[in-house]
């Protein structure tokens, strides 16, 4: 955990970043142009991460340095320098959010919607999309943050008018204007009030299928996103707006979709993939996507720019459109910019003793300054004292004993080969599930249970943050790595159905852009996945450990596994564990009362349409309604529970080599 440092912002380099930009433009539209040009700085799925990250960056030996990337305060300057200098050029500029504010550190676990309402209004955002994690909370939380802050939620396609908590909301709007004053954008109630300027419209779009995603979304109805997209776009368009931006949390993949099935869309601001669209191999995050994607609408006339700037605070993303006196855009160009620091250690460990030496320094800065799509950013001391103050003691306070320590980062990455990864995917994923696997297995839940269970399956998204070398305290596992409340789910199923599950999974995940969060990690089985089309991939290898060795996993064959109740819902694509139960289930939640194990045993799982078609799943239990999972004394967080025992008792994990359960071939 990166609880604060001090940093220097360069200004020659930050004015050299501004000149990269702008070289990436058609020389064509380097010439005067009569239309309108507008900066977009954008950022999303920032995760409640207030603090800078860990990270490491290849030297010029291509050795790793280690140092902390992003972080709030970071982020707030170079937002603020980037507006003052699209101000300074006469160009005007807004600030966008793509969504996903909450969940992810130990500050949300502690003060929830409350801090990112406090932080984010310091940040002169002009709006935010609506995430699937914002719902994390419940609606009466998530209805406090619209309320409370100062740039208003968008979501076009969300009716919000058979849900009382959010009906009445003025924040939580289908889009908002912009007028163009004297060079700057000003919020405008309505087109009437332009007065003959120039109109910007910013609208939202949230997923579709949030109902399949998020835990607690009410009477809310989430409309198609394609066809809300063109009505709002028909509809401004008719009312004179010339210059329409789509603020999205929809994954990079259903950013471009859209792209390609709407017209009059002049640029996709987006979230929800995390795609740290450029490439960034230099500091081992994988190099994705082109920034500023143009991608052709459906009339054949337009192109709308597509743009994303990654995950927690880590980078900014600016994004230039020109325009010619009818609205159409031009050209789009800009790029991600990854928010760097002056702190540099030769060992991940990153304490006193492995600082780089004082004689190196500078030259280490100049180094790192002069890496591409890089700036060293210093933290906004207002925003730092706020949270070093208000809310830093009570987070330290909570994180507890130390139950192990590594000394090396143990990683976690969404899909096997990115973020610098290799075939195998995240370290951290595969011990996850060996612990969740070894729980269920113990002799006090077998003792419940009486049903020995085979293998494990984890979503990567169920998994916010990778470990930091350094101690391990049981709030890095509860409050960063694991801080849902997640019961565990045992439950039985066929090796036929085992395969298909994880064929569909895979094929959801390997799709360019895709939001991977769904993808499997596995204990007690080990698959060879290849990817064999754009949207397809295919099992080469299942196969199950028995009796300490590898066997084919038989298609007949009835296992036992365990993963948590969210995906045994069938919730975020896998939907086959609900279809599997949707008459009858043999499935046990597990959850702790009075730190005592607890089973609940599950009658059906049904899936609930809305009046769009959209799904929802609801778990049927034999002898309670629901789990009382905010009930004093129950403890639901059992995933994480699993893994700090799973600690406890092997501290000396890290040191072990893991055989790989996960193989991906694309």
């Amino acid at each position: 955990m990166r609880f604060s440092s001090s940093l220097l912002f360069s200004a020659p380099l930050f004015s050299a970043l501004l000149l990269i930009g702008c070289s990436a433009l058609p020389s064509s539209s380097l010439s005067p142009e009569p239309g309108l040009t507008l900066s977009l700085i954008h950022i999303n799925d920032t995760h409640s991460q207030f603090d800078a990250s860990p990270a490491s960056v290849k030297d010029a030996a291509g050795k790793p340095v280690y140092t902390y990337i992003g972080g709030h305060p970071r982020l707030l300057t170079l937002a603020q320098q980037l507006r003052q200098q699209a101000a300074q050029d006469g160009v005007p500029a807004l600030f966008l959010h793509g969504g996903d504010a909450f969940k992810g550190s130990a500050y949300f676990e502690l003060f929830e919607q409350r801090i990112n309402i406090d932080v984010l209004n310091r940040m002169n955002i002009d709006a935010m999309a609506l995430g699937n994690h914002e719902f994390d909370i419940g609606l009466t939380k998530l209805a406090d943050f619209v309320d409370k802050v100062n740039f208003p939620v968008l979501a076009a396609n969300v009716d919000t008018s058979a849900e009382p908590l959010l009906v009445n909301s003025q924040n939580l709007k289908p889009y908002s204007l912009f007028v163009l004053d004297n060079n700057q954008l000003k919020p405008l109630a309505g087109v009437d009030a332009a007065a003959g300027h120039e109109l910007v419209a910013v609208f939202g779009l949230a997923l579709e299928d949030m109902r399949a995603i998020a835990p607690d979304t009410g009477a809310i109805v989430f409309n198609n996103e394609v066809q809300s997209a063109q009505q709002t776009v028909d509809r401004l368009t008719a009312q004179g707006v010339k210059h329409i931006i789509a603020l999205t949390h929809l994954g990079n993949q259903r950013d471009l979709a859209l792209a390609g099935a709407v017209n009059g869309i002049d640029a996709i601001v987006g979230g929800h993939s995390h795609s740290l669209l450029g490439d960034f191999r230099h500091w081992y995050l994988g190099n994705q996507r082109p920034y500023a994607e143009l991608v052709a609408n459906p009339d054949g006339k337009g192109k709308t720019c597509v743009v994303q700037a990654g995950q927690f605070a880590q980078a900014v993303g600016r994004a230039t459109l020109k325009f010619n006196a009818g609205g159409e855009l031009l050209s789009c160009a800009g790029q991600n910019t990854l928010l760097a620091g002056t702190d540099y250690f030769r060992s991940a460990l990153r304490n006193e003793p492995s600082r780089i030496a004082a004689a190196e320094q500078a030259a280490t800065e100049r180094y790192v300054a002069g890496l591409p799509r890089t700036a060293i950013v210093a933290e906004d001391a207002a925003l730092r004292a706020v949270l070093d103050n208000t809310y830093l003691p009570a987070v330290q306070q909570a994180y507890g004993a130390v139950i192990s320590s590594t000394e090396t980062e143990v990683t976690h990455v969404r899909l096997p080969g990115s973020g610098g990864s290799d075939k195998h995917g995240s370290p951290l994923a595969g011990h996850i599930a060996d612990a969740m696997l070894n729980y269920v297995n113990q002799t006090a839940v077998q003792n419940l249970m009486k049903r020995p269970v085979q293998l494990a399956l984890i979503g990567a998204g169920n998994i916010r943050a990778p470990l930091a070398a350094g101690e391990v305290r049981e709030g890095n596992i509860r409050l960063e790595v694991l801080p849902f409340d997640t019961p565990l789910s045992v439950l039985s199923i066929s090796g036929a159905e085992l395969r298909a599950l994880l064929t569909d999974i895979i094929s959801q995940s390997v799709v360019a852009g895709a939001h991977t969060g769904k993808f499997p990690y596995v204990a007690g089985i080990r698959y060879v996945a290849k990817q064999s089309g754009p949207a397809t991939a295919e099992l080469t290898t299942l196969d199950i450990k028995q009796g300490g060795s590898w066997q084919a996993v038989e298609a007949q064959q009835r296992y036992s596994l365990v993963t948590t109740s969210y995906l045994a819902d069938g919730n975020d694509g896998w939907q086959l564990l609900q279809q599997l139960q949707a008459e009858h289930s043999d499935r046990l939640d597990i959850i702790l009362r009075r730190q005592q194990v607890a089973l609940y045993p599950v009658k059906r799982v049904t899936a609930i349409q809305d009046s769009t078609g959209q799904q929802s799943f609801k778990t049927q239990y034999h002898n309670v309604a629901a789990l009382p999972c905010k009930t004093d004394g129950v403890d639901c967080k059992v995933a994480a529970q699993a893994f700090i025992e799973y600690l406890r008792t092997n501290p000396a994990l890290w040191q072990q080599q893991r055989e790989p359960t996960v193989t991906l071939l694309r």
